[in-house]
């Protein structure tokens, strides 16, 4: 099977990036590797001539960095062009419109990655989160957005979504289930490994972007309100301008530490006791796969799209209930059994997320997707 897959992103780097890359690495070493275009590149192990990047996209990236759909669409126009002959085409949401149209020209069964919930569904509860603390961002780049990724979910064959809950919003949204593929993300257990819990301190951590999208708000009310002794809260992650406001009344406060972007998040989840997520939504959160694999018990919500299950992993608390997460941080503060229980039972479950299982499950869609469409090569 000849595979092509297509990232407008800086390959083997960060974000969707980095998950980019791990898939392109399962579809390499099973063999079925035509080509991966890409913006540009990271240092990777991938040969040379697998890869089809642009370097100038870099510059691209830098010139558009608010300015996402014009990056990407830059990016489709070049990416289609570059496109060979492949029995699977595989783009990222909002990068590969015209990509879709070409692979289909060229009879390839198509897929589009979709690394959050449905389009509407993420825009209506961002714009409610939005309204809530009074921000307003500008529309017309979003909106554009929208619009390739609606096209897209229409020309592709199928889609493939990272988590139950981006799946039900799907479902939830009119894309009939046959066209869905349920493939969540993976994690590096050998880099992502538990340490030694803090002994004199309850240290509660947060990694990812400081942002209303990650229900920041709810989590700084809370812990104002618990007002615990001897207890720490770090967010990890640059402040976006949508939570300036909301953030600057914390900045100074005694047991809140914000230590901005961090390189090697990896020793932060060791040094800490819990890790919390409360977002609005997300596709499938990396940051929950490599706490999981810290050994770290987990405060969620089922937007963040976590492979935890509440009870057993973690605590699972609804969307922007501040009682709520109030309740399960004050839980697992006073019960360090419990801590070390549910910890333990996140680094057992996510073993069977690592990228070496997510990339045969990509494979085994691939399969699945030509035995419907192509039942004359069975």
């Amino acid at each position: 099977m000849r595979v092509v897959y297509s990232i407008s992103t800086k390959f083997a780097g960060a974000g969707i990036g980095y998950i980019a890359y791990h898939f392109v690495r399962g579809i390499y070493r099973a063999g079925w590797l035509e080509k991966a275009i890409v913006g540009y590149e990271a240092q990777h192990d991938i040969p040379r001539e697998r890869v089809r990047s642009f370097p100038w996209m870099r510059f691209v990236a830098r010139l558009a960095r608010d300015y996402a759909p014009l990056r990407d669409t830059i990016f489709d126009v070049v990416a289609s062009r570059a496109l060979p002959a492949c029995d699977i085409f595989h783009g990222w949401s909002h990068q590969c419109l015209y990509s879709l149209q070409r692979a289909k020209k060229l009879g390839a069964i198509t897929f589009v990655e979709r690394p959050n919930s449905h389009d509407l569904y993420q825009d209506r509860l961002l714009r409610e989160e939005y309204e809530r603390w009074g921000y307003r961002p500008p529309r017309q780049m979003r909106s554009w957005g929208i619009r390739r990724g609606l096209a897209e979910y229409q020309i592709a064959d199928f889609i493939t979504v990272p988590s139950s809950f981006a799946y039900q919003s799907m479902l939830e949204e009119g894309i009939p289930e046959e066209r869905l593929f349920l493939i969540p993300y993976g994690v590096d257990t050998e880099r992502f490994y538990p340490g030694t819990p803090p002994q004199d301190v309850f240290r509660l951590l947060f990694v990812g972007q400081v942002s209303l999208r990650k229900g920041v708000p709810y989590l700084l009310q809370a812990w104002r309100r618990l007002g615990l002794p001897q207890a720490e809260l770090w967010l990890v992650g640059r402040i976006t301008p949508d939570a300036r406001h909301v953030v600057a009344p914390y900045r100074h406060h005694p047991s809140v530490r914000f230590l901005g972007h961090v390189a090697d998040v990896a020793p932060l989840y060791r040094q800490a006791s819990v890790f919390v997520l409360p977002s609005i939504e997300e596709g499938s959160a990396l940051v929950t796969y490599e706490a999981m694999a810290s050994g770290l018990p987990l405060i969620f919500t089922p937007n963040t799209g976590a492979v935890a299950r509440d009870g057993v992993e973690g605590i699972q608390v609804p969307i922007r209930d501040v009682d709520a997460l109030a309740a399960a941080i004050e839980r697992l503060y006073r019960e360090p059994e419990l801590r070390i229980e549910l910890g333990r039972a996140g680094r057992k479950r996510v073993l069977d997320y690592t990228w070496e299982k997510a990339g045969e499950r990509l494979l085994r869609a691939y399969t699945e997707a030509r035995r419907r469409l192509r039942p004359d090569l069975h």
